[in-house]
């Protein structure tokens, strides 16, 4: 039954993906429009993210309110799911590893949907990506940030990457916080092993196992207040320390 359920868990997430990515493209030539645009770009990120978590067996639960319009959000990273999670409940481009924009189908989704990529290797993408996210919120549209830097097991809240804090710390612009807990059912995997993908997992073995799962349980903490400070190391250690105190350990 296992085997059966994630070969069609699969084959959904290709469907959807693929369908997604052909709305995107079809909608690009709105871009010059942002009025046009950005509303539909939202929808079909959404209904995509919202999709493929049904698909997943992704059990949700919100607490506390999203930002909305343009906000600055930084959130905990633990897995590939991260992105549906999250995606359902703000209408957000993401800061990415430049590597994700190589892979097949998901690659080009991200890149339509407005994923900021960047290369943590070279210290001077910051600027370029600094500028991309002032960009996106010009336009209206949140941006995302995973400040740790890379996906964990999920054990604790890693100390953060502040680079990308300098555009808020500049601006006095306030940075809303969120942060991310899965858990799997009795007799299944824990979550740290199938949900969380991180260290050197291959992802193909790991997205298997994560399809055969009956179910699991995602829940998003939104902090109550946006922290801002004009010191973006400062703002670092304010937001890990919000963020901490509503995070949830992963078993």
């Amino acid at each position: 039954m296992a085997y059966v359920r994630a070969v069609l868990r699969l084959a959904l997430f290709a469907t959807v993906t693929v369908g997604s990515y052909l709305a995107l493209v079809v909608i690009m030539p709105l871009r010059r429009s942002n009025r046009l645009h950005l509303p539909l770009r939202n929808r079909i990120y959404r209904t995509w993210a919202r999709t493929l978590g049904r698909v997943a067996g992704m059990r949700v639960r919100c607490e506390g309110t999203p930002p909305r319009g343009a906000f600055f959000l930084v959130v905990n990273h633990v897995s590939y799911m991260d992105v549906m999670l999250i995606a359902s409940h703000v209408d957000a481009a993401f800061v990415a590893k430049a590597d994700l924009r190589a892979w097949p189908i998901l690659g080009h989704i991200f890149s339509s949907a407005d994923t900021i990529f960047i290369n943590r290797e070279r210290r001077r993408d910051v600027v370029r990506v600094s500028q991309l996210l002032d960009g996106a919120l010009a336009r209206g549209l949140g941006v995302l940030v995973f400040p740790e830097g890379t996906a964990t097991r999920g054990a604790e809240i890693r100390r953060f990457k502040t680079s990308l804090l300098q555009l808020p710390a500049e601006r006095g612009l306030p940075v809303s916080y969120a942060t991310i807990h899965y858990r799997t059912p009795a007799g299944c995997p824990p979550a740290h092993q199938v949900v969380c993908w991180w260290g050197d997992a291959p992802f193909l073995p790991h997205i298997w196992k994560l399809m055969q799962l009956p179910f699991f349980e995602a829940v998003l903490r939104f902090g109550d207040e946006p922290i801002h400070h004009p010191d973006r190391k400062e703002l670092a250690r304010r937001l890990r320390a919000a963020m901490r105190e509503r995070f949830e350990p992963i078993p």
